[in-house]
């Protein structure tokens, strides 16, 4: 479980929310994503491991009171809003998702405030793989390339706007999991509120990336 060599893996969840059954807000949400491990030939154990995922979620249209900048109501009648609740909303980037990137930090141009902060949308696209080669006793390494991006709508998703990575990594296999720590290097780098994105992004933790 903790450093698969074999196998696939297939998952997926869904969840139902709805102001009948109790809730401030409606939605419908689903993720499913599917592993492989393939061991390849040779006297040394090299594996290569890949992940494909993909969440979709669409919130119920509800009413709500319009509010200023500061978030004070403003008189008139309510707006129809569809909107899911950010904690359900996806987000990408990071050591487990798109490395090379900060936490969170990917996501479509309308995801991504005019001050650089992410969103989060109603869509999700991961693709990874990487080689996993031992080096030395407990110590290995990996090179990997990671793909994807979050999308503010379900009809938004445009495979022609992913985002990209590519980079390498050290791993130490201890009695808890494999210790590890990831270089990654972005393929494209993108102006965002006003700076150009750093070309790079370091990641330890602790387990595989996927």
């Amino acid at each position: 479980l903790l450093d698969p060599t074999g196998g696939t893996f297939l998952s997926g969840e869904g969840s139902l929310a709805a102001r009948a059954l109790g809730g401030e807000v409606g939605f419908v949400k689903t993720y499913v994503q599917g592993f492989t491990f393939h061991r390849l030939p040779g006297r040394r154990p090299v594996v290569f491991a890949s992940r494909a995922a993909l969440g979709l979620a669409n919130g119920f249209p509800r009413e709500v009171q319009p509010t200023d900048a500061d978030g004070n109501p403003i008189p008139g009648p309510p707006v129809v809003v569809d909107d899911m609740p950010a904690s359900e909303r996806f987000f990408a980037g990071g050591d487990t998702t798109i490395r090379g990137f900060a936490l969170d930090s990917v996501g479509a141009p309308n995801t991504i405030t005019s001050t650089g902060f992410p969103t989060g949308g109603n869509a999700v696209l991961l693709l990874n793989g990487e080689l996993r080669v031992p080096v030395w006793r407990d110590f290995g390494a990996v090179l990997f390339v990671d793909g994807g991006n979050v999308f503010r709508r379900v009809n938004e998703i445009d495979f022609g706007e992913l985002r990209g990575s590519y980079g390498f990594g050290l791993r130490y296999k201890s009695p808890v999991g494999p210790i590890r720590v990831d270089l990654g290097f972005k393929m494209d780098r993108r102006v965002v509120a006003g700076r150009r994105e750093p070309a790079t992004a370091i990641h330890f933790s602790l387990g595989q990336a996927f």
